[in-house]
């Protein structure tokens, strides 16, 4: 196993915002750090100093010189000394002593002059940090203390006095009161009430004291969190090859591998565009295929664009779905490959089930989003799961996901950024049955156009996803 503690090579949400000195003693999880730099040393074959600095990455909160936090049993912690507190841990909680007063630290950190306190109103990110923390016992198997430390290291400069929005049910948001845009969310989008007041305050950030973050996907609830890690996975063996298109032709798209979504109802999310099966919105030439969304009028809409599908052509159940693409970048630009059930068995979305095999949109360039969405886990709810990955668009990359009855593996360039596992129940895997693929690039939308949309930069030769082989 390449990483069995330490996230190697972990996107950081923003700059650490303390200067880090070493200190062999600082409790990183449970362990010392001391301990942690020695297991790079052996199994990473890196040098002592590389160790150091690598643990000091991955804990920069416990490493930061500005509050350099320190055990102190006669420390009075909401008025027990901390060894009494440390030693309930150890009984009650099934914790080591070094554990028991990391956790000790981690919940009085003001007490102890150490680093940031744990806050679960804070905002990380657009999602509540005692909900990013919830995710991770649930998904990742980690105990309260650990899952609270993990938050509180992927968004430091936020548990060190960043922005801090707090809920105000008077506060005016583009001219009408919080309390009633939540309620309109509770009412119209299947909200609970605590789930509306985080995507008020996710949307209009600078009413509640906070400051926009810059890569939350507010539009769409709870936005995914940042991929963690990278692990390298073997590339698709051409021996289990079932289908392909090599675009290796010039003209419309195959017929015998593609169909054509077309019309321009908004797709259930405010799209701006008509999807059409003309060429000039969708052709292959010079090896690859192109689908192009363009600022034009046509059947009631502003724009165009193409949306292709293998339904009834090419179905599966189970395997590995890759595709090799770039995305265009302008504001409002909604690019996608994605996977939509082809027989619906459990209901209509998002009961049977959806993979986004990768979004991308021109408001956010440079972040790709893997993400499935269930009856139990869809923004509808603020429960969606996937990850956002950091990438360079103005390089091909290819984008897979390994689906099989245990999970579905996201993997970007043969490495897995996120794996969602089948929990049991068809409301969290709906992901028994036949599904297909869609390639298209939307306008606007819930998601896509929550900065606006660029029409000059749709205009002429439009915006383009380019898919090749």
């Amino acid at each position: 196993v390449p990483f069995p503690w330490c996230a190697l090579g972990r996107p950081r949400a923003g700059p650490i915002a303390w200067a880090m000195a070493w200190d062999p003693a600082t409790a990183c999880d449970g362990e010392t750090a001391e301990d942690r730099a020695r297991w790079c040393v052996q199994h990473c074959g890196l040098s002592e100093e590389q160790a150091r600095e690598r643990v000091m990455r991955e804990y920069p909160a416990a490493f930061a010189a500005s509050a350099p936090a320190r055990w102190d049993p006669e420390r009075i912690c909401d008025g027990s000394r901390a060894a009494d507190r440390a030693r309930w841990c150890e009984r009650h909680c099934g914790l080591s002593e070094a554990e028991a007063r990391q956790r000790v630290m981690c919940e009085f950190a003001a007490e102890f002059g150490g680093g940031p306190a744990w806050d679960p109103d804070l905002l990380c990110d657009g999602a509540r940090a005692e909900a990013r923390a919830q995710w991770c016992m649930e998904n990742c198997g980690l105990p309260r203390q650990a899952a609270q430390e993990r938050v509180m290291r992927e968004f430091p400069a936020v548990f060190a006095g960043g922005a801090r929005p707090r809920w105000r049910a008077d506060a005016v948001c583009d001219g009408a009161p919080a309390e009633k845009r939540a309620q309109w969310c509770v009412e119209n989008c299947g909200l609970t009430m605590a789930a509306a007041q985080e995507r008020v305050m996710r949307e209009f950030p600078g009413q509640f004291g906070g400051a926009p973050s810059g890569g939350a996907v507010a539009a769409l609830g709870c936005p995914s969190a940042a991929a963690a890690e990278l692990v390298p996975v073997a590339p698709a063996d051409p021996a289990w090859l079932v289908w392909a298109d090599e675009f290796d032709y010039i003209g419309c798209p195959d017929p015998s591998k593609w169909a054509y979504d077309v019309g321009g109802h908004g797709w259930g999310n405010g799209e701006l565009q008509h999807y059409t099966d003309r060429a000039e919105n969708a052709w292959v030439s010079e090896g690859a295929l192109r689908i192009r969304a363009v600022c034009e009028p046509f059947g009631g809409q502003e724009f165009t664009s193409a949306r292709l599908v293998t339904k009834g052509r090419a179905d599966w159940l189970y395997g590995r779905v890759e595709v090799r693409l770039k995305v265009p970048v302008a504001r409002g630009a909604w690019a996608a490959a994605w996977m939509l059930p082809t027989d619906a068995g459990f209901g209509p979305w998002p009961k049977s089930g959806e993979i986004d095999i990768m979004e991308h949109v021109g408001h956010d360039v440079g972040k790709v989003h893997g993400t499935v969405h269930t009856e139990r886990f869809n923004h509808m709810k603020s429960t969606q799961v996937g990850a956002v990955l950091p990438v360079d668009v103005a390089q091909w990359h290819t984008y897979a996901v390994e689906w099989s009855p245990d999970g579905i593996r996201f993997i970007m360039d043969d490495h897995r950024y996120h794996e969602f596992k089948n929990a049991g129940g068809w409301e969290a895997w709906p992901f028994d049955q036949r599904f297909h693929v869609l390639l298209n690039v939307a306008v606007g939308g819930s998601w896509g156009g929550q900065q606006g949309v660029d029409k000059e930069a749709f205009a002429g030769q439009g915006q383009v996803m380019e898919v090749s082989s």
